[in-house]
């Protein structure tokens, strides 16, 4: 059974006796069915290199498996690419806590290009879930917001003075680039600038990147895809706030349950209930006129 130690930072936990070291750090071993890698609650890791190396080689079996049962393109495209975060997150593994190292600042980035692309392939499979006519109609609308959400988050990588600085407890802000390791995962510290923060502060939110949040949860839920957003928010960011008050390593949490996420949305019974056929917002014609 999964212990909640695993989701608590190393403050929360209580402090290691003085006296018996020895015997505090052998009783508070993670189960080693979530700590491969021998992981202890003693430095709250409790994901591991090995862990996230098989989670790569189970995504790549399965986008090798959808591709030779011919499913439709996006199938393997949302597995395969979620599976490079996966290995985006394993290499993390390797250069975590080496921060100012170019291979350190190197994966940083990369995991950070990789979420400002996820929009565009988390919509191409929200619009895989509708009828063929609706899905045709909505792509360039679609695409075109997620184009925009991705421009968004470029700039806010962008060292602009004006815009000022992310405030630290946003989500993924951090002084410098890198990747630390986390109270039960890796973590991601990015120095974006300030751009959104009169829209958080508005609203009384702490999103740090609106844009993406709009796109991957209420764009879906507006053309139609709301079973799928909605599952997508609770096994997603929910549970990976529920794991660890670490913003800056929730994010890498729910990378990490996205390709989870993916694999069980792809049970046939599953993604027939998924699947909507009916939307109010649909014009009518949408569905009663033939595909061009």
């Amino acid at each position: 059974m999964f212990e909640l130690w695993c989701g608590l930072d190393r403050d929360m936990l209580p402090p290691s006796p003085k006296s018996d070291g020895e015997a505090w750090s052998a009783a508070m071993q993670v189960p080693i069915g979530f700590a491969p890698s021998g992981a202890t609650r003693e430095n709250g890791m409790c994901w591991s290199f090995a862990a996230s190396a098989t989670m790569v080689t189970v995504g790549t079996a399965a986008t090798a498996i959808a591709m030779r049962r011919r499913l439709p393109a996006i199938v393997p495209a949302i597995v395969g690419y979620f599976t490079l975060m996966e290995a985006l997150q394993t290499a993390g593994y390797l250069v975590a806590d080496t921060c100012g190292t170019p291979a350190n600042r190197a994966v940083t980035l990369l995991s950070y290009l990789h979420i400002v692309f996820q929009p565009l392939v988390i919509n191409a499979f929200g619009m895989h879930l509708l009828p063929g006519e609706v899905s045709r109609r909505l792509r360039v609308g679609v695409y075109g917001l997620c184009a925009l959400s991705a421009a968004v988050m470029l700039l806010q990588l962008a060292p602009l003075e004006w815009a000022g600085s992310c405030r630290i407890g946003q989500p993924l802000c951090g002084s410098e680039l890198c990747v630390r390791s986390g109270s039960w995962h890796i973590a991601w510290h990015i120095p974006f600038n300030g751009l959104m923060r009169p829209v958080d502060e508005t609203f009384g939110l702490n999103l740090g990147f609106p844009s993406y949040m709009l796109t991957v949860f209420l764009l879906p839920v507006a053309y139609g895809a709301w079973r799928f957003a909605v599952f997508h928010f609770l096994i997603g960011p929910l549970l990976a706030n529920l794991l660890t008050r670490n913003q800056n390593e929730a994010p890498a949490i729910w990378c990490l349950f996205s390709i989870a996420i993916i694999l069980v949305t792809l049970s046939p019974p599953f993604l027939r209930w998924l699947h909507v056929d009916r939307w109010p917002l649909w014009p009518r014609h949408w569905q009663s006129r033939p595909a061009a």
